[in-house]
Parts: C-alpha cells; structure tokens; sequence
C-alpha cells in the first residue's frame, strides 16, 4: 500500500473511529450528567481519556508498527488496553447509532407534532399524570441498567476476544463427494486460510501453527489466499514459518484480497522459491494418489473486499478451468469424470458455478465473521452474515460443496469474538 493510500485509509478509519467514540462518550456523559456529576469534571474526563487511548493507534494506521517486536510488558499494558478499548467503543458505538437511526422517524415525527400547541397541551397533560410519570422513571432506570450492561458486556467480551484471539479449533469434517473412486476415499485435506502475517501475526505464531499442522499428517495442505496483511515485506516472515510445511501429496495455494493491497507478484514470487508451496494463479494442477487423479484449480482474487460475485473472478476460473481441460488432454485424463477442487478466496462465487463442473470448493476471506454477536441455530449474527450467507462451515448446491474457513489471522483489530481461529482437516469420501 503506497504512503498517499495509507494515509487516506488513516484519516477515513480514523474519522470512524473517532466519531462513535464521541457519539458514546456524549450519551455516557448525559446519564453522568443526569446523576449530577459536574459537567466540566465530566469533559476533562472525556478528552484525557480519547487521547491517552488513542495514543497507540498512530502507530498500526500510520507507520504500521508491527507488535510483535514490543516486550510483553509494553504490550499488556498499552497495546492490549488499546485494543480492548476501540473494540468496545466500536460496538457501543454501532448500537447506539442503530438506535437512532431506528428512532429518528419517530423524534422527528414528534418535533413535527410539538409545533402545534394544542397537541403540545395535551402531551404536557400526559406528562403530569402521576402515572405516567412513574412509567417514566421505570423507562429511564431500564434503560440506564441496559446501557450498563451493554457497556460492561462490550469491555468484558472485547477483554476475552483480545487474549484469546490465538486460541484455535481444530476442526475434522467428512465431505462426501459423488463419484469420488474407493481409492481416493479416505484422503485428508487440511484448509487453513486467512494467514495475515504482519502485526497481529508474527513468525512466531506461524511457526506453531506449522508444527501443528504437520503433526496432522494430512495428504494434501490448501491455503485459499490472504497469506499477507498489507505490505509485500510480510512475506518474509511468512517464508520463514511456512517452508517448513509438509504434506505427502503438496501444498496448494492462491492468493487473497490483501495479497493484492500491495505486490502480488512479488509475494508470489518468493513463495514459490522458498517455499513447498504450489501457487495456484489461475491455473491447475493434476495430482495422482493412489493410482486415480483428482484436479486442483486454483484462481487469482481481486482487492475489493466486496460481498458480492466478482464477474472477474468467474471469468479467471474459466481460465483456470481451460488449463485443467488441456492438461487433462495431455494425460489422458478424462477431465469430466475425475473430481475437481477449486481454491477461491471469496466463497461469494458459489451460486454461478453450475456451468465450471466443481465438486468442492476451499474459501476463506470472511474470518467466519470474526466477532459473533449472537448465534441462533445454524445462524450467526455477525457483520460478515449481514451482508452474504456464506460465512463458515459446509454449504450445499446439489453435488457441489463449499468450505469456508474461519481462517487463523485477524484483520482491523486483533480480536475474535465466539469465532476462535480454525484448522480444518477434511477427509473425502
């Protein structure tokens, strides 16, 4: 990401940022106000607050720090703070913006009404009765214990999603495949995605996840992009943890949205000479295990993080699908009746695939929502399920299957919310 760029992005998340934590800070100041504590007290509170806690973030929007390199202590009792405290006041913030958006029709409907003076009589009326008035006092007590609790829920949940932001899943799932031959039943795949080596993923990190990794011993290893965070140098940290991986039958990957924030060919470039890796860029491989094949395609991505098929992204999977095609030809491999896995880093795809012939499909990019507010059933409230359905787990089209990875990296800031880290080790069968 050039210097103009990061610094735009700056400025805009700084703005954001800045803006729900006044909009919380003012309603908190309100009920303070309310309860009698003294308004000047109250605003010296609040700026010396924002500023002591938004010292740190100059240093992850605006020189890119990388946390990793801070002693533990530095890092629990400044950065840790920091983190726990924009997470909170994020999701504070968002509630209470939601709140009045939903109420802004009806406030606006009731200044319409209050301008006409027998309507604002018989309000003032209402407001006198000695039973109103007790609803009153009960509204306010209800709503000032809810936003106390909202407040310690949000600093609570944002406490744990911080610490425990590294604690992963490691998740076995059988995946039944039509005409798959006996001899290709029982391979194991393990799926890892959203590896985001750069602050919140140092090489350290990575170098347990590898040894974990290989003890799993699987057959084939597939990584579905978004191996980098935001800067082309977080590659070498990546090569250094990864080249150690192993797997009997290879490594596969392609590369995500924020391969594509800086320098893809060059990220590409080194992995493929320092690492086991084969990098999938919109072509194919044919892998031989146990006497049948089975076609790996693998696709470029695009750097818009958006929740909708990507037209371009189809059109590379057509490219990646041709190579398969001749290669197929060239082996003379039945390309038809051999099965095929496709690695694309968005999952929004998955509904236009009837004409490419997949059998299953490895995403990631969602993070499985990487903070879950609420989970219902099969259903998971979190931003990533507002905006597309396929956020994680196992999906259904016919004969076709998708896996979206919860991923193992964190992006904005370094949290999981009831949305731990997962290493995925599917068997076909």
């Amino acid at each position: 990401m050039t210097f103009e760029r990061r610094l735009i992005f700056f400025f805009i998340v700084t703005a954001v940022l800045i803006s729900l934590q006044l909009l919380v800070l003012s309603s908190f100041k309100k009920f303070l106000a309310r309860k009698g504590f003294n308004k000047k007290k109250l605003n010296y509170a609040a700026v010396s607050l924002v500023s002591v806690l938004n010292f740190p973030h100059i240093f992850f929007f605006l020189l890119r720090f990388d946390v990793s390199k801070f002693p533990d202590l530095l890092y629990y009792t400044l950065f840790v703070p920091y983190f726990v405290y924009q997470s909170a006041m994020f999701f504070i913030g968002i509630i209470l913006l939601a709140i009045k958006i939903i109420k802004s029709p009806f406030s606006l409907t009731l200044f319409i009404l209050k301008k006409f003076n027998s309507i604002q009589q018989y309000l003032s009326g209402l407001k006198s009765k000695r039973k109103i008035v007790k609803f009153d006092k009960s509204r306010r007590a209800f709503i000032a214990s809810s936003g106390v609790f909202l407040t310690g829920y949000a600093f609570i949940g944002a406490g744990v999603g911080v610490l425990r932001k590294d604690k992963y899943e490691i998740i076995r799932q059988t995946i039944h495949l039509k005409n798959l031959p006996d001899s290709l039943k029982g391979v194991t795949v393990t799926l890892i995605s959203d590896i985001h080596s750069g602050p919140y993923m140092p090489e350290d990190k990575m170098n347990e996840y590898v040894k974990i990794i290989n003890e799993l011993k699987s057959d084939l290893i597939v990584i579905p992009g978004d191996l980098t965070n935001t800067s082309k140098d977080e590659i070498y940290p990546f090569v250094n943890s990864f080249k150690n991986l192993k797997a009997k039958h290879g490594i596969y990957s392609t590369l995500g949205n924020h391969d594509y924030f800086s320098d893809p060919e060059f990220i590409a470039e080194v992995i493929t000479n320092e690492t086991p890796f084969k990098m999938l860029r919109n072509n194919s491989e044919i892998i031989n295990i146990n006497g049948d094949n089975l076609i790996i395609i693998g696709t470029e991505d695009t750097r818009d993080s958006g929740a909708k098929q990507n037209e371009v992204i189809l059109k590379y999977i057509s490219t990646a699908k041709d190579t398969a095609i001749n290669k197929a030809i060239e082996k003379n491999i039945n390309y038809n009746t051999t099965p095929k896995i496709l690695l694309c880093h968005k999952p929004y795809i998955f509904d236009n695939l009837n004409s490419f012939d997949i059998d299953l499909v490895f995403s990631g990019h969602t993070h499985g929502g990487q903070v879950i507010f609420a989970s219902l059933g099969d259903y998971s409230l979190s931003f990533a399920s507002l905006v597309n359905k396929y956020v994680s787990g196992l999906y259904l089209n016919g004969n076709r299957k998708l896996y979206v990875s919860r991923g193992i990296g964190t992006v904005g800031l370094p949290i999981r919310v009831n949305c731990p880290p997962e290493i995925t080790v599917l068997t076909l069968m």
